[in-house]
């Protein structure tokens, strides 16, 4: 086991907001040990942005990185399959990640920062979803893991360059899913 050469310095919540849902809740209080909420199908949306503060920082190059999570049941699709959360979810964080010197030869710094950026801001925010539900009426919910690997720059470039798109700004970059 070795230190990994991506670093969250930082984390901080800019904005926790979860309330249950009155529309979408169970009427009655679910057993936590018994009955676990499990979010495929639910629409979750995220933002993402990242912006160096540092480049010539002494241990690497200085990243902060944002993250906003929101499921707000709505939804122009409603297909069949359609789930909805029983609680509304709108939490924002940001971090601070450090690509330490040598990092280079995993990938571009700031692909690095931005992947793993927001692995590790998702894990915080997952966390904190959890923590909060788990002393609501509908009981606690976990978000789940997700991948991250589309917010690499370099992939974005070459998807471009195959399929004609309006071009996107590189920052902030923003994930839907």
């Amino acid at each position: 086991m070795k230190t990994a050469p991506i670093q969250l310095l930082q984390v901080a919540f800019r904005k926790v907001q979860v309330e249950v849902d009155e529309q979408h809740a169970p009427p009655e209080p679910l057993n936590p040990f018994t009955t676990i909420f499990v979010f495929d199908g639910v629409n979750i949306s995220t933002e993402f942005g990242i912006g160096e503060a540092e480049p010539n920082h002494e241990r690497g190059r200085l990243f902060v990185v944002t993250l906003r999570v929101v499921v707000d049941n709505q939804s122009a699709n409603e297909a069949p399959e359609r789930k909805f959360s029983p609680y509304l979810i709108d939490v924002e964080a940001k971090g601070v990640v450090v690509v330490l010197k040598g990092a280079e030869k995993f990938g571009t710094p700031e692909d690095l920062a931005a992947v793993n950026g927001a692995s590790l801001l998702w894990s915080a925010v997952r966390e904190q979803v959890l923590t909060v539900t788990s002393r609501m009426m509908a009981g606690p919910v976990t978000l789940p893991t997700m991948n991250f690997h589309d917010l690499k720059k370099q992939e974005a470039l070459a998807a471009e360059s195959v399929v004609p798109v309006k071009k996107a700004k590189p920052s902030p970059r923003k994930q839907r899913e």
